[in-house]
């Protein structure tokens, strides 16, 4: 594990205020150490007061805004180097929810919380401990992501409709019974943990069989439904972006447009444009002179 980058930031004025965020290759560590906090990451809103820590894995685009006039946060940027502490996308998932509902467990969080509020303290340049003060950094990160998959394995993601398994034995099937549920269920806020769970599937397994299955991953597969029934709405409706973006379950008008242009090549109010109907022109209705003339 190699430590990229560790700062914290204490910023005031900054009510409803987009605070951080971007996308890169390496996991991060986001601690909320004071204030009120929107994170939007990957078409989820996770509202959260401090203490809150988000977990962000590699290249998963997120935007943090401010909802309190002050707020101060830290973050770290990790390279994990293939190494298996770090929660897999749907976990950080879990846990990422985890934060914004944290009272059902706040007990079991609470020297999680504490732990996590040291990482940002400036070892002792002067101590005995100079020469490991890197080395001691990266142990209490490891102890915190122990912390954080223990809780995980004991979490459970919030209940779908259960799936009947009395004819789904064939992990085939399972999937199948996933993609109506997720044809049905587009527009509410489905997570790749909660599918898998839905049909007593291991995550990894899950991802897997559907991406045989589907050609392509849960995700992908949400998204092209999601911007299908988008580019209806767009077309043949006179419902605003804003409405669109919630009523095909993104929480975020700036993450749908991002990703909508992402993949048309055009923002949403452009392809509108494109792709409405022309209304048709009716016919000249010509009166007994016009036709006179006309002869």
């Amino acid at each position: 594990m190699y430590l990229r980058k560790r700062d914290r930031v204490h910023l005031s004025g900054v009510s409803q205020q987009e605070i951080g965020g971007g996308i890169h290759p390496f996991h991060e560590i986001l601690y909320i150490s004071e204030g009120t906090v929107v994170l939007q990451w990957i078409g989820t809103d996770y509202t959260a007061a401090s203490p809150a820590l988000f977990l962000l894995p590699p290249y998963t685009p997120h935007l943090l805004i401010s909802q309190s006039d002050v707020c101060q946060f830290g973050y770290i940027e990790l390279d994990m180097q293939d190494t298996p502490d770090f929660p897999a996308l749907p976990q950080a998932d879990l846990w990422n929810s985890i934060q914004a509902d944290k009272e059902p467990q706040i007990e079991a969080l609470t020297p999680l919380f504490q732990l996590a509020s040291g990482l940002w303290l400036s070892p002792d340049n002067t101590g005995p401990f100079q020469s490991i003060a890197g080395e001691l950094i990266a142990l209490d990160i490891r102890k915190l992501l122990l912390m954080i998959n223990t809780i995980l394995q004991t979490s459970r993601p919030r209940e779908l409709n259960p799936v009947s398994l009395s004819n789904l034995d064939v992990p085939s099937e399972r999937i199948q019974a996933v993609i109506r549920h997720m044809e049905s269920n587009y527009q509410e806020a489905l997570t790749v943990n909660q599918l898998a769970s839905s049909v007593h599937l291991d995550v990894s397994y899950f991802i897997h069989s559907f991406q045989k299955i589907a050609s392509k991953t849960p995700l992908q597969y949400l998204h092209d439904l999601r911007f299908n029934a988008a580019t209806c709405f767009l077309s043949q409706t006179k419902m605003t972006v804003q409405e669109i973006t919630r009523a095909v379950g993104f929480q975020s008008i700036h993450y749908f447009s991002r990703l909508f242009k992402q993949r048309y090549g055009i923002s949403p109010s452009m392809w509108r444009k494109q792709h409405s109907p022309q209304p048709q022109t009716k016919p000249a209705v010509l009166n007994s002179q016009d036709s006179q003339h006309a002869e």
